[in-house]
C-alpha cells in the first residue's frame, strides 16, 4: 500500500489482487445475498481507493482494510433498514386507477372547455402538448412570464371548479 500510495500502479494492482479473496470472503460471512455481497464488495474497493491516503504504511494493513469494509457493511445495512422501515407491506394489491375516460376526465374537460381562452391555451400547450416553456410563449405569441402568469390563472381556476363540484 505505501508503494500505491506513491503513485506505483503495479503495485497497486497487486494490491487489490491481494486483498479481494479476503474482503470477499470477509463480506460473505456478514451478508447472505450473493449480487448484494458483490455491490458491497465493489463499495469496499472503491472505500479503499478513496481512504488510501489515510493508511500509515508502518501499520499493519489488514486492521485498517477491515475497519473500512465493517464501515461499509454497516452503512449498507443502514440504508437497508431505514428503507424498510419505509415500506409498507399490503396484503392485497390496490386497485387499478380510475379508466381514462371516467367520470372525473369528462369533469376536468367540461372545466378546461370553460377557462377563458388564454388559459387554456396556456394549459393545454404545457400539459397536452408537453412544450417546454419558451417554446409554449412562442406559439402562443407571448412572453414567458405572462404565459406563466396564464398557467397559474388556469390552475388556480381548475382548482375552484374542480373542488366545489
Amino acid at each position: 500500500m505505501g508503494a500505491a500510495q506513491r503513485g506505483d500502479r503495479e503495485s497497486y494492482g497487486e494490491l487489490l489482487n491481494d486483498i479481494g479473496p479476503m474482503v470477499f470472503a470477509f463480506l460473505r460471512r456478514r451478508i447472505r445475498e450473493p449480487e448484494e455481497c458483490e455491490d458491497a464488495y465493489q463499495d469496499v474497493l472503491l472505500a479503499v481507493h478513496r481512504a488510501r491516503h489515510t493508511y500509515e504504511p508502518h501499520r499493519p494493513l489488514e486492521p485498517w482494510l477491515f475497519a473500512i469494509a465493517r464501515y461499509v457493511v454497516g452503512a449498507r445495512e443502514q440504508r437497508r433498514s431505514a428503507r424498510r422501515s419505509r415500506e409498507m407491506l399490503v396484503a392485497d394489491a390496490p386497485e387499478p386507477g380510475v379508466p381514462g375516460d371516467g367520470h372525473a376526465r369528462v369533469e376536468l374537460e367540461q372545466a378546461v372547455r370553460g377557462l377563458p381562452r388564454p388559459q387554456r391555451e396556456a394549459l393545454i400547450l404545457l400539459h397536452v402538448n408537453g412544450l417546454p416553456l419558451e417554446a409554449a410563449a412562442d406559439r402562443a405569441g407571448t412572453t414567458t412570464g405572462a404565459l406563466k402568469v396564464r398557467a397559474h390563472r388556469a390552475y388556480r381556476t381548475l382548482r375552484r371548479l374542480l373542488l366545489t363540484t
